[in-house]
């Protein structure tokens, strides 16, 4: 979800990307948000746990890491998951749309880079499809994607280094969505790691669909297309009852089985809980703290999300910097009470970026700088 400013930005930046014209031509990604840097703000937790213009059939929370250890590129890359030891066909696909159609005939390169821990990449394929497949009923088993990754000039190897995949596609004329996972007919079984983790995780970035004819330019209502992808701002149970809503048959396996958040509890740490523009907390937000965790005994936290925020007062790099050392703070007083395992934490420092009152006013400045906590509970 974007603001009117951040939107005119984002329209701004991709028409000085794409060097448009009144008879543009161009080479560079009909994906937007390739490499997943651009995070979305859910319409349900106004959180942002997720891509822009990338969908999903399992919840953000566990499939968008911000980790530049993790990532190919940057901080973020997403993850799909192309098995699950302890429930048959589990499977996951991430999907995103094309600004443009593709022509008949026409010829694509996609490149995006793929890693695993697991020897399953020859199970992970593509579907470029005219129609949704986020709607579609089948399970990915039953579908015959455009290609498989061992179909693609890459040599697939065992270890859990980033590959880079490349495959030109001939457009059948149309086509508008992209869906990658696993979709193979054979199932993933057994465990993937040790006695105790089912999940078999395969991770992508920086993904890219090139036109290979240099003059093929954007379609007419490019623009349109733009502002409704990044208009789509459902996640999680929103998505959940888009889809069903939006489907003709039953709704897709995964997805039903989808593990539901039914709530979140709410911490928002006001900045006279720490010392005057420091880090260090004072002894009664320990108090805060404590009561805030016993409250959620007795049910099983999905996952934790810290966010540190200032107002606009000082630089842009000291407000970035107090707002982690923040958030910080927050992470060392989890890890010292074994509170959450830290997988399941997101730790984000907006800085000045994301006021909640107005700057201009001493009262909406002491607003603004705070750290809120999200806890999200499964039951």
């Amino acid at each position: 979800m974007k603001l009117p400013l951040i939107r005119l930005l984002i329209s701004c930046s991709i028409i000085s990307v794409l060097n448009l014209s009144t008879s543009p031509s161009f080479s560079q990604s009909l994906l937007l948000n390739g490499n997943f840097e651009e995070e979305n703000i859910c319409t349900e937790y106004k959180v942002n746990c997720a891509p822009e213009a990338w969908l999903t059939n399992d919840d953000g929370y566990h499939n968008y890491p911000k980790d530049p250890a993790k990532a190919y590129e940057g901080v973020h890359c997403l993850s799909l998951e192309a098995g699950n030891g302890k429930k048959s066909y589990k499977r996951t696909f991430i999907r995103s749309q094309f600004l443009c159609r593709l022509q008949k005939q026409n010829k694509y390169r996609l490149e995006f880079y793929v890693r695993s821990p697991y020897p399953i990449l020859d199970s992970i394929g593509v579907l470029i499809s005219e129609e949704d497949f986020l709607f579609d009923r089948r399970p990915l088993q039953a579908v015959q994607p455009s290609f498989y990754l061992k179909e693609s000039n890459m040599q697939l190897r065992s270890d859990n280094g980033w590959q880079r995949v490349l495959f030109d596609y001939t457009a059948e004329g149309n086509e508008a969505f992209i869906t990658i996972g696993n979709f193979s007919k054979a199932d993933i079984k057994g465990y993937s790691s040790s006695s105790i983790d089912p999940h078999f995780l395969v991770f992508i970035d920086a993904v890219s669909l090139v036109p290979l004819d240099p003059g093929e330019g954007l379609c007419s209502d490019w623009q349109t297309t733009m502002a409704e992808i990044y208009d789509q701002d459902e996640r999680h149970d929103f998505l959940r009852k888009k889809i069903i809503a939006n489907r003709k048959y039953d709704p897709i396996p995964g997805v039903r089985e989808v593990k539901k958040t039914p709530w979140v509890d709410t911490l928002v740490l006001q900045e006279v809980l720490f010392e005057s523009g420091k880090a260090d907390l004072h002894r009664e937000s320990y108090l805060l703290l404590d009561s805030f965790c016993n409250r959620t005994r007795g049910g099983k936290i999905d996952s934790v999300i810290v966010e540190g925020h200032t107002d606009n007062r000082g630089t842009e790099d000291m407000n970035n910097q107090l707002s982690s050392a923040r958030v910080q703070t927050v992470l060392n007083y989890f890890a010292s009470r074994t509170f959450v395992k830290p997988n399941r934490i997101i730790a984000r420092a907006w800085g000045e970026s994301r006021p909640v009152a107005d700057n201009h006013t001493a009262r909406g400045r002491q607003r603004n700088r705070r750290v809120v906590v999200f806890i999200y509970i499964s039951g």
